[in-house]
């Protein structure tokens, strides 16, 4: 005889209810009725029992929704011995169009779901945005533009709901550059009676190629709270996904007007402005003179304003600065700035005419060519020029010897005798002075040398260009140089003339402290031991 004990009997019991179950039903169902063109709904499908992940296919809906991802969940609950089983999956779906949408029967392992009928609302409209609680609104500042000028795309999205995550994807347009400018803004509003928060993104669109074009708003997908945060538990609220897109804009692009030479500016408003350290047109000599000069562009970006130059005038060094440019957003219209400085350098006195400086630009409103301009400028140099050396230790002493004629003879021949031992008494006296000269200028040359030599090695450029006159009037014999430029053609050399272009270049712009004198280095020292070679030379040949 078999006993059964309880035991068997719960067993046996669990595997007929196994063995019972079978798919007997499914269902369809969706979050929200009316959607919205371009805002998510979730449809929900449900089976009775524990069935494949493949058996629900919704690629059958992609002719009125973009059908985002689906999620499958079974779960297994056990009532009185009573097991039952489900499968669910929730797909996220965006309508396409505006009106009314029938969710098919969807067929899930051989049985059908029931049809939905939705009715679907024009994105942006007031009855779609009391609707939802999350939404995007865009708009741009221009719809017909040329190629390469800039516009702006501006994104907001709203949010009404406990947002627990998401993320706004980058807008998008075939043959244009898109960036972010600046960062997002966020803001509290009051809208159709609810407390919305507004997350504000602008971009800068820069198409580079005509033709007609659609710029693709942002897209949001995330996941907000359901239910009232304040509830008991709230933290264990499931989360609802959201996908909302963007609409889309059509953008026109025209090509560069035929026949259009030089650089193409496309813009609203171009225009070109200076300041200078004084309302004064008149300057010291060897002093260097600030000229600022600002280019505002509309509807450009910053690295599509020009690089200025413009040719000195001889008497004038020109040393350009690093340009500063800026982008800012004002009423919807991309500004941009570029400020460059010019580190003037006056060589000789005199007066001196600047030429002007023209920017051509296309004015988009008026469909015509135009110019921005600085006009002419006249400055006056004050100050004492170079002037020939008095003084040179290598030229000859001429020796004049006056005699008075007599009479006599005697008178004669005494007076001669007396002129030509004055003579030479006179002559001794300044080979000795030649000679303790000579050796003087040896030791302030070498200490010169030795001054300007220290100075390259710490990269002191202001210290250098102060000392490079007295090392170049040491080195050439008491020659004297009024300015850095005669300096330059004394030594007539293109290796130091680079050297001393680059040391003046940094020493005149906002960064000399960047100045490294290797190079100055290199050429002082090249030039010293040359010129001292020299010098041997000639005191071999002609010793004193």
């Amino acid at each position: 005889m078999v006993r059964i004990t309880s035991y068997s009997l719960i067993i046996i019991s669990l595997f007929a209810s196994l063995g019972a179950n079978a798919l007997t039903n499914v269902s369809a169902s969706i979050d929200r009725n009316p959607a919205i063109v371009n805002e998510s709904l979730v449809l929900t499908v449900v089976a009775d029992d524990s069935v494949s992940a493949d058996a629900f296919d919704p690629s059958i809906l992609q002719q009125d929704f973009v059908v985002g991802g689906t999620s499958v969940s079974s779960q297994t609950n056990m009532v009185n011995f009573d097991m039952t089983r489900t499968t669910e999956w929730t797909t996220l779906l965006i309508p396409r169009k505006q009106g009314k949408v029938v969710i098919p029967a969807l067929t899930v392992d051989g049985l059908k779901t029931n049809a939905i009928e939705l009715t679907v609302l024009a994105a942006g409209s007031e009855s779609a945005q009391s609707q939802n609680d999350v939404y995007i609104t865009a708009e741009v500042s221009e719809q017909e533009v040329y190629v390469q000028q800039q516009f702006t795309l501006k994104v907001k999205l709203h949010v009404a709901a406990d947002l627990k995550r998401g993320a706004l994807s980058e807008p998008k347009m075939t043959g244009a550059d898109i960036k972010q400018l600046g960062q997002d803004q966020e803001s509290n509003q009051i809208i159709n009676g609810k407390r919305v928060r507004v997350f504000e993104r602008i971009y800068t669109v820069k198409p580079e190629t005509s033709g007609e074009f659609v710029l693709h708003s942002s897209t949001f997908n995330g996941e907000i709270v359901k239910g009232n945060k304040r509830a008991l538990f709230s933290g264990f609220d499931r989360g609802k996904p959201i996908s909302i897109r963007g609409k889309e804009i059509d953008i026109k692009v025209k090509p560069v007007p035929d026949g259009y030479q030089g650089e193409w500016l496309p813009s609203e408003l171009i225009t070109i402005d200076e300041q200078w350290p004084s309302d004064s047109s008149e300057f010291v000599l060897g002093e260097p003179i600030t000229r600022k000069v600002i280019i505002t562009a509309a509807a450009l970006a910053a690295e599509q304003l020009p690089e200025l130059n413009f040719a000195p005038p001889d008497g004038l060094k020109i040393y350009p600065d690093q340009a500063e440019s800026t982008s800012t957003v004002q009423q919807g219209l991309l500004i941009s700035r570029k400020v460059q400085e010019f580190a003037i350098v006056p060589t000789k006195p005199g007066t001196f005419t600047l030429p002007e400086l023209l920017v051509p630009w296309w004015n988009t409103k008026l469909n015509k060519l135009e110019h921005a301009v600085i006009g002419e400028k006249t400055v006056t140099i004050k100050g004492i020029a170079a002037t020939a050396p008095l003084y040179s230790p290598t030229s000859d002493v001429p020796v004049t010897v006056v005699t008075e004629q007599n009479t006599t003879l005697q008178w004669l021949f005494l007076a001669g005798w007396l002129v030509t031992a004055f003579a030479w008494f006179y002559v001794a006296r300044l080979k000795h002075k030649i000679r303790f000269d000579k050796h003087a200028y040896l030791s302030e040359d070498k200490q010169s040398y030795l001054k300007l030599m220290a100075a390259c090695k710490q990269n002191d450029g202001e210290q250098v260009l102060a000392l490079l006159p007295q090392w170049a009037s040491d080195l050439f014999a008491g020659e004297h140089f009024a300015n850095l430029d005669q300096l330059s053609k004394r030594i007539n050399n293109i290796d130091f003339a680079s050297a001393l272009a680059d040391l003046q270049k940094s020493y005149y712009s906002a960064s000399k402290g960047n100045w490294q004198g290797a190079a100055m280095l290199k050429e002082i020292s090249r030039i010293h031991t040359s010129s001292k070679q020299h010098q041997q030379v000639q005191i071999a040949i002609n010793p004193q």
